[in-house]
């Protein structure tokens, strides 16, 4: 539920602001790091310390999902840090924004919905 929370604040309007944009690629990471622990948690991975260290949850979501999902989430880390943390960072084309934003909705739902599928 944290996870579609999250995902639904990620929209941006057609000439969006640098905020929208930095915010939007923070709450998208955050997203899918809350969707992945809900698919490990549900496949019966043990995901005690996977919060506080990204690294080892991008490299077990790689595990489970393969190197290009892995690398996905890397990338959209770097976003995520960048956007968050660098005040000189500038924001990609508008174009390449709506598309990373598209691919992170996109793999965040994959997430929420396999998850639940294992479940039932």
């Amino acid at each position: 539920m944290l996870a579609e929370g999250l995902i639904r604040t990620t929209n941006i309007s057609d000439v969006p602001s640098e905020y929208e944009i930095r915010n939007a690629f923070s709450r998208s990471y955050y997203a899918l790091l809350h969707a992945s622990h809900g698919y490990l948690r549900v496949a019966e991975v043990n995901t005690e310390g996977l919060g506080k260290k990204h690294g080892r949850l991008h490299a077990e979501m790689e595990r489970w999902l393969g190197r290009s999902f892995g690398q996905f989430v890397r990338n959209l880390y770097e976003l995520r840090r960048k956007s968050d943390y660098e005040p000189d960072w500038q924001a990609p084309p508008g174009y390449w924004v709506f598309d990373r934003l598209k691919a992170a909705r996109k793999q965040c739902y994959f997430l929420i919905v396999t998850a639940q599928k294992l479940i039932a």
